[in-house]
C-alpha cells in the first residue's frame, strides 16, 4: 500500500470517527493508526483526536450519572410531595432536585428562626452543615432573606465563613404568606461558571412547588393540633386522652411499671353559670386548666375530658403519688377564688383517684374506678378526694350526689 494509499485510508477512519461522535448515541473507538511514515503531523492528530474523544466519553458519562441522578430525585420529590405532613422530606427532596437540576456542587437548606431572623441549617446536599447557624443578613442566604428576593454570588452579596466556599452561588427565598421561612442556597457551578437567568428560573419553579407543599403540612399539622386539643382552654381533649391512656397502659405492662388516673369536676358549676353567666363560667374553665397544669409535672397529660370535667394521666405515679398530686389539685382550686371580670368566684373540685395496676388493668376499668371515686367525692360533701375502691369497684352515676 502506498503512502498515499494509507494516507488517504487514514483521512477516512479520521472522518468515520468524526461522523459517529455527531451522532446522538454515537460511542466511537479510538483512533489506532499507524501514522503513514514520514507525516509525523497525521500522528499528532491522530493523538489529538483521541484525547478529545476520552474527553468526550467522560463527560457523556458524567451527563448520563447526573440524568440517572436527577431522575431518581424527581421521582423521590414526587413521592415526597404527596405526603403533606413530611415537611422535611419534601425540603429535602426540593433541595436534592434543585442541586441536580443546575449542576451545582453542593446545597444547603436554612430554615429562618421567627424571632430575630437567624437561620440554621436543616438539610444539606453534599456537604456536612447540618445545624450550622448564620446571622440575619449573613452571606448569600442571610441576604437572600433580608433582601426577600433572589441573591448571586458574585455580584449580589459575599459568602459568610460559615458557608461552603465556592466561587458562585445562588440563594432563593421560601415564603409562607408574605415572609420567608427559609432560603435555599446553592453552591459551586464548576470554573469560571455562574447561575444563569434560566438556572433561576427553574429553581424558582421548584420553590414554588415547594411553597405549596410546605403550606399543606402547616394546615396538615394545624387541623391535628386542632382534632386534639380543646378550643376553650387548649388542653388536650377526650380524643387525646384515649391515646395517651392506651399507650400508657401499653407502657406499664411492658416496665412494669404504675401509672395513676385523676377525674376532676367542678363542683356546682351550674350555679356559676346562672349566677355570674356563661362568660364567667368559662373564664372559670380556662383558669382552672391553667392551674391543673401549673400544679402538675412536665411528663403528665392534663386533658379536657368534658363539660367541667377534666381528667389527668401520671406516668410513673403509684397510688401514694396519685393521692397527693389529688390532694394538691384540691388545694390549689380553693385557696384562692377565680377572677372573672369584676367577679371574684369561690370554687372548689371534686376528685376521683385510681392507679394501674391496683385498681384496674384496662383503660375502661381505670375510668370506671376513678369515676366511681368521683361520684363518692360527690356524695360525701364535694371538695374533697377519694381512692377507687380495690379491684376497681364503682359507685354508679347517679348513685352519689349532683353535682
Amino acid at each position: 500500500m502506498t503512502l498515499d494509499d494509507r494516507v488517504a485510508k487514514f483521512v477516512r477512519q479520521l472522518a468515520a470517527a468524526v461522523e459517529a461522535v455527531g451522532t446522538e448515541s454515537g460511542s466511537p473507538a479510538d483512533v489506532d493508526l499507524e501514522a503513514p511514515d514520514a507525516t509525523p503531523e497525521l500522528a499528532e492528530l491522530a493523538d489529538a483526536f483521541n484525547q478529545m474523544l476520552d474527553r468526550i466519553r467522560a463527560q457523556r458519562t458524567e451527563i448520563e450519572e447526573r440524568d440517572v441522578a436527577f431522575r431518581s430525585a424527581l421521582n423521590r420529590l414526587g413521592d415526597a410531595l404527596t405526603v403533606t405532613h413530611d415537611r422535611s422530606g419534601i425540603i429535602s427532596a426540593v433541595l436534592e432536585t434543585s442541586a441536580l437540576s443546575v449542576g451545582a456542587t453542593c446545597g444547603v437548606f436554612y430554615a429562618v428562626a421567627p424571632a430575630g431572623g437567624a437561620l440554621r441549617a436543616m438539610s444539606c446536599y453534599r456537604c456536612e452543615l447540618e445545624g450550622n447557624q448564620l446571622d440575619a443578613g449573613e452571606g448569600v442566604a442571610g441576604a437572600a432573606v433580608a433582601r426577600d428576593d433572589v441573591v448571586h454570588v458574585p455580584g449580589g452579596a459575599e459568602l459568610s465563613p460559615s458557608e461552603p466556599i465556592a466561587d458562585a452561588a445562588v440563594a432563593i427565598p421560601l415564603r409562607r404568606g408574605n415572609h420567608a421561612i427559609g432560603v435555599l442556597a446553592l453552591y459551586g457551578r464548576g470554573p469560571a461558571e455562574q447561575f444563569s437567568d434560566d438556572d433561576v428560573h427553574l429553581l424558582q419553579s421548584l420553590m414554588h412547588q415547594a411553597e405549596t407543599a410546605i403550606e399543606n403540612t402547616f394546615l396538615y399539622e394545624e387541623a391535628t393540633r386542632l382534632s386534639i386539643t380543646d378550643g376553650l382552654t387548649g388542653l388536650w381533649n377526650r380524643r387525646l386522652f384515649d391515646l395517651r391512656i392506651n399507650e400508657e397502659l401499653q407502657r406499664a405492662v411492658r416496665f412494669q411499671e404504675p401509672f395513676g388516673l385523676l377525674l376532676v369536676d367542678l363542683d356546682h358549676f351550674k350555679s356559676v353559670n346562672d349566677q355570674f353567666g356563661h362568660q364567667a363560667g368559662d373564664a372559670v374553665l380556662v383558669e382552672l386548666a391553667r392551674r391543673l397544669t401549673d400544679a402538675t409535672r412536665e411528663v403528665d397529660v392534663v386533658t379536657r375530658f368534658g363539660g367541667e370535667e377534666f381528667a389527668l394521666i401520671l406516668p410513673k405515679t403509684p397510688v401514694q403519688g396519685t393521692m397527693r398530686l389529688a390532694g394538691k389539685v384540691r388545694e390549689v382550686v380553693a385557696k384562692e377564688p377565680f377572677a372573672a371580670g369584676d367577679a371574684s368566684i369561690a370554687v372548689t373540685v371534686s376528685v376521683g383517684a385510681a392507679a394501674y395496676p391496683d385498681h384496674g388493668l384496662s383503660g375502661p376499668d381505670l375510668l370506671a374506678a376513678a369515676d366511681g371515686a368521683l361520684y363518692r367525692a360527690k356524695g360525701n360533701g364535694r371538695n374533697r378526694v377519694e381512692e377507687a375502691e380495690p379491684g376497681g369497684r364503682q359507685v354508679p352515676r347517679g348513685a352519689g350526689a349532683s353535682r
